[in-house]
């Protein structure tokens, strides 16, 4: 599964937008071009324009911190060209029983590891405003139970496709994204232990196959 996000990812990444060229008209002298292709020039990559953007999500990061999550969710963007970027994000939340108020000889944690892929369209050149991204999502989750001398476990493992349209905010080296969008994940889940029957039954809580929704706002740098 895993070889075939990544090679997925690949191929997305690899799209292009192909520009068109500016015709030159037959009553055009040879080696010039008419005044209105010069004053609308081909959109590229100005050399001005940050080509990196990292960013964090702050209410995702105080949301879960105050509900005794550890998480780390972190965008990577890399543009590609005047209207196309690639994204990476890894995500990592993690929480056990030590923050909540549990019986003495009851112990339990959690473990979410993840990274997503995307392909990101801006409408208008220069990675701002309006675009569209396809994503894939790949992320594995585990849970522990230790209760009464009875260990219970399960973990699983999701794919899925995904597609967004959001908006990109850039005043000077800051940059503030909002989007939104649907998918499918695809699910499998395993138990193991004697109290398996409480861990299966949390993990479904965030393993369920289906369609699903994903929203993320960011603020981040553009370098």
């Amino acid at each position: 599964m895993i070889r075939k996000f990544l090679l997925l990812t690949a191929l997305a990444t690899a799209m292009a937008f192909a520009q068109a060229q500016p015709a030159v008209t037959q009553d055009q002298p040879e080696g010039t071009q008419p005044e209105d292709a010069a004053a609308q020039p081909e959109a590229v990559q100005s050399e001005t324009d940050p080509t990196w953007n990292v960013s964090i999500h702050p209410i995702s990061l105080v949301v879960f911190t105050a509900l005794g999550l550890k998480s780390l969710y972190v965008d990577v963007e890399r543009a590609t060209s005047a209207h196309t970027s690639i994204t990476v994000r890894p995500n990592l939340v993690y929480f056990n029983s030590d923050y909540y108020e549990v019986d003495e000889d009851e112990s339990f944690g959690a473990l979410v590891l993840g990274i997503t892929g995307g392909f990101r369209y801006y409408l208008n050149p220069g990675h701002r405003g309006l675009y569209l991204e396809a994503q894939l999502q790949y992320a594995h989750s585990a849970i522990s139970y230790d209760d009464d001398e009875k260990f219970g476990s399960a973990s699983s493992n999701g794919f899925g496709p995904y597609v967004l349209a959001g908006w990109k905010f850039v005043n000077g080296r800051l940059s503030l994204t909002v989007d939104a969008g649907v998918g499918y994940n695809i699910i499998s889940t395993s138990t193991d232990g004697e109290s398996k029957s409480h861990a299966e039954k949390d993990t479904e809580l965030f393993t369920a196959s289906g369609f699903s929704t994903d929203m993320n706002m960011t603020l981040g740098i553009a370098f």
